[in-house]
């Protein structure tokens, strides 16, 4: 009884799915147990390339394995395929195979040094397997506005579309898809967006590269997660903000901010905040631009405590301070103290806290005009802030230290 091989004496299914859940190189060396295993890794299910394969050095051994791992594959179907690489040259081929496959879910990713003339061209010719899809990633890509088009009344079945670094594409329309639950689309230079008659879609993560660009939505009723990113300070989401129908700011839980804080004329227009009502969940991650803030830096930064004001029905609030350029200039700014306000979260974090004067300034101000705040959380971003941190915040009875 100690010497049986039970597990070989599963069915092939069974084993095939076991063995899906391995990585590439772990899943291939099963056929070297028996000749019950020889061929059982050619119908797993899940192909996933990460973008270091142990003993796999230059780009071209690299697709070497992934081109043999596809040729010998034998299944009529994957359920997932997933790649990350250097070079897009052979995407498009992988793109085919894994839709020729009928994958559920592609992701086909790139390093961020990719060569933009190396890239995902374009999409396959054959239409079989799209209505398979339901989740899709695709990192710089060529892809146009009738590419796109194209993709989405093949792909009926899709619940997640990723596009980053789209830059072939002018405009955006997505209209009727009713399956559709979560679109991104990051660093993207497109003139328009247009999301109607999604009435699935709960998440959209917008991060745009251009200062300027109209954007309309409507009837999505499921809508309650908002994440923004612009490489222009706050311009383009207080236009979103404010062009939004109130029924569709009323839906928003919860809403991530990545706002750019400037110490010179960058934010110099008023900003409109309107009533946020429903957001129970606020995260905003600040970027402080210059490193001589002068005394309009935590003006500019406090005008961002009108958006927390607006959300009246805050739980929680994040904020989480990167790329924190600060100086000795930024003394003379402690004691700026903003007008008061009502603000309404019951926990606050502050992340990567690095113990410069406006970071100090704004976290006090935050606490001081929380009228139900229990809970304040301080991740420091090393062990002389997280010392600077405990003792800044030693008054703070309900507060708690950690370092990342």
């Amino acid at each position: 009884m100690g010497n049986e091989d039970r597990i070989s004496n599963l069915p092939s299914d069974l084993l095939i799915s076991i063995i899906s859940r391995l990585t590439i190189q772990r899943a291939t060396t099963t056929s070297i147990l028996s000749t019950r295993w020889r061929y059982l890794y050619c119908y797993i299910t899940d192909l996933y390339f990460p973008s270091h394969i142990p003993y796999v050095v230059t780009e071209s051994d690299y697709s070497r394995v992934v081109q043999h791992v596809l040729d010998s594959h034998r299944g009529s179907r994957i359920k997932e395929f997933r790649l990350c690489m250097s070079k897009g040259l052979y995407f498009e081929r992988w793109f085919e195979f894994a839709v020729s496959k009928k994958a559920e879910i592609i992701h086909l990713s790139g390093k961020h040094d990719i060569d933009y003339e190396a890239l995902f061209l374009r999409l396959p010719n054959t239409n079989n397997g799209f209505e398979c899809l339901k989740d899709l990633y695709l990192h710089k890509s060529r892809m146009t506005e009738q590419d796109l088009k194209l993709l989405l009344s093949n792909c009926i079945a899709l619940e997640s579309l990723k596009l980053d670094f789209p830059f072939k594409l002018d405009n955006v329309s997505i209209v009727g898809h009713t399956k559709l639950k979560h679109l991104s689309l990051t660093c993207l230079v497109a003139d328009s967006i247009v999301i109607q008659d999604a009435i699935s879609l709960v998440s959209l993560k917008l991060y745009v590269l251009i200062d300027r660009f109209s954007m309309q939505l409507s009837n999505t009723p499921k809508l309650t997660q908002l994440y923004f990113e612009e490489h222009f300070p706050l311009k383009l989401f207080d236009e979103l903000l404010t062009r939004m129908p109130a029924c569709m700011r009323n839906q928003l839980q919860i809403m991530h901010l990545s706002a750019k804080v400037c110490c010179i004329s960058e934010m110099h227009q008023k900003l409109s905040w309107v009533d946020l009502v429903n957001i129970k969940r606020l995260e905003l991650n600040l970027y402080s631009m210059g490193r001589s803030p002068g005394p309009n830096f935590l003006r500019n930064f406090f005008r961002l405590v009108r958006l927390v004001e607006a959300c009246s029905s805050l739980d929680k609030l994040v904020i989480t301070f990167r790329h924190w350029l600060s100086s000795h200039s930024e003394d003379m700014l402690e004691t700026y103290v903003g007008s008061r306000c009502e603000l309404s979260p019951k926990y606050l974090k502050i992340s990567q806290y690095s113990g410069a004067p406006s970071q100090l300034a704004f976290t006090l101000y935050l606490i001081d005009n929380a009228r139900s705040l229990k809970k304040v959380s301080v991740v420091a971003r090393d062990e002389e802030a997280l010392a600077c941190a405990r003792h800044d915040f030693q008054h703070i009875a309900f507060v708690s230290f950690s370092v990342m």
